[in-house]
């Protein structure tokens, strides 16, 4: 006979809170059993969580039923066209949980969810899910990736899974990052932010190098948009060096012409063009590089206005001090009033 599983009469933690976010979900009934699956998964394991959806606005009416049948599963829609970091964002800047995971759902049905989380605890760090086998063709179309994220300071690798399991603390760094976009699916080099790796040896089914073009092309543009101040300061050296070149070459005109006797006809007008075309691009570029270094600086901390609209509102706080019978400050000092 055989002896029954000792971790299913394991009681479930009630000393955190969960969040588990998807902002990439398609409307079909695959997608649905599985967020079924998560939430069965995390409900034998935790006592407290919640999930988190981010879709748009034209999946609303497939997504109601699941959310008022799965308890604590938050809706926010969002505007078709919404770009796949900035739904990661309205995701993580949702979550409440002390443990969070912004988690593709395909990936999420292949690894252990609850180990997962447990890696991420103990070790207290960032923890990205990784696969240690790659195709060389997939690692060999990663590389202008992992060297423009060098660059710009972040640890990209398209070829890492998507999903990601943050402790509260590194989470709101990551969400106080200059790009929270990137920060959330390939964080900083920051120390920091401890980075872990869970290791898997399961592979996406279907998921190859060539997938997912538009959203390679999107990384690369915020790359690249990123590496702004860099580029401007790049410019802004080459232009005081043409400037400078500029001014030598007109001291020099300036030489020769108190100095010969007799020039041709022509080299002076030809030459102080040439000396005054290369101090005015010069100067004009640099206080273009310049000002626009000033302008980014001052608006480094701002973030987008994408707003989305959550359908559904639950309580997790007021549920988690109902079920551990925690008296509110509040409730106390609104409680029955005495006789006058």
């Amino acid at each position: 006979m055989r002896e029954p599983d000792a971790s299913q009469f394991k009681k479930p933690r009630e000393d955190m809170v969960v969040s588990v976010c998807f902002s990439d979900l398609a409307a079909n009934p695959a997608t649905f059993a599985a967020l079924r699956d998560v939430a069965a998964t995390l409900d034998r394991a935790f006592r407290f969580r919640e999930i988190i959806l981010v879709v748009d606005d034209t999946q609303r009416e497939a997504f109601l039923p699941l959310i008022a049948e799965v308890s604590n599963t938050r809706l926010f829609i969002v505007r078709r066209g919404t770009e796949y970091y900035d739904r990661r964002v309205i995701a993580a800047e949702e979550a409440i949980g002390d443990l969070v995971v912004i988690g593709n759902l395909d990936e999420i049905a292949l690894i252990d969810l609850v180990a997962f989380l447990a890696h991420a605890e103990r070790e207290n760090a960032v923890t990205m899910a990784f696969r240690a086998v790659r195709r060389p063709v997939k690692r060999l179309l990663a590389w202008p990736f992992i060297a423009l994220g060098k660059l710009a300071g972040f640890n990209v690798d398209p070829s890492d899974f998507q999903s990601i399991a943050v402790p509260r603390t590194h989470l709101n760094l990551l969400l106080a990052h200059d790009e929270p976009r990137l920060a959330l699916r390939f964080p900083p080099r920051d120390p920091r932010l401890p980075l872990d790796w869970f290791r898997t040896t399961r592979n996406v089914p279907g998921r190859t190098a060539f997938m997912g073009l538009a959203r390679r092309a999107q990384l690369l543009q915020t790359l690249l948009v990123y590496l702004t101040p860099t580029i401007l300061s790049v410019v802004a050296l080459s232009s005081s060096v043409l400037m400078l070149l500029g001014m030598g070459y007109a001291a020099w005109i300036v030489g020769a012409v108190i100095l010969v006797d007799s020039l041709a006809p022509g080299w002076l007008t030809t030459n102080a063009m040439l000396a005054v075309s290369a101090v005015f691009m010069g100067l004009s570029t640099l206080g273009l590089s310049l000002g626009l270094q000033h302008l980014l600086k001052q608006q480094r901390r701002l973030k987008g206005g994408i707003v989305p609209e959550e359908v559904n509102r639950i309580d997790l706080f007021h549920q988690v001090a109902f079920d551990l019978n925690v008296e509110l400050e509040s409730d106390v000092r609104a409680g029955p009033a005495g006789p006058d």
